[in-house]
């Protein structure tokens, strides 16, 4: 009896259990990659956002330091400000004698355009400083899209 199972366990080749641990390896191989793969795509995905709320809040912030600015004067054509180390950007333009264009900018980065978010306001003459002009904010008058008829008129 002894005999026969020394015979047995020496003839055997193991050949389908090393074959089972191949497989199992590759697919589990396979479930990594696939993994790694959406893993990054979620991660392309969080730094374009990421990018999109920072342009975002930097043009609205950029829309706000325009409300805060004196104005020297107002006209038909762009007039722009901008503070290089905070990135801020803004622009007026008059539409009509009550109400005037102001454009924020915010930078996406990686050589996309700006993120562009337009306000209309209304002259508030400053008082204190004659001359000056002070804008006043139109309650719902922040808008994202220009509201020009022709587009190139919306560029400075």
């Amino acid at each position: 009896m002894l005999r026969n199972r020394t015979y047995l366990v020496v003839n055997q080749q193991g050949y389908s259990t090393i074959v089972m641990v191949m497989l199992l390896m590759l697919f589990g191989t396979l479930m990594l990659k696939g993994q790694s793969d959406q893993l990054l795509v979620q991660v392309r995905i969080y730094a374009d956002e990421r990018r999109y709320f920072r342009a975002y809040h930097q043009a609205l912030s950029s829309l706000s330091w325009a409300l805060s600015l004196r104005w020297a004067g107002l006209s038909s054509e762009w007039q722009c400000r901008k503070v290089e180390n905070h990135q801020l950007s803004s622009c007026i333009r008059q539409l009509s004698d009550d109400e005037i264009l102001i454009r924020g900018e915010g930078y996406m980065g990686n050589s996309q355009p700006p993120l562009v978010l337009f306000q209309l306001a209304g002259r508030r003459d400053d008082v204190s400083s004659p001359g000056e002009i002070r804008l006043q904010p139109f309650l719902h008058g922040r808008i994202d899209f220009c509201p020009l008829k022709v587009p190139a008129e919306c560029t400075p």
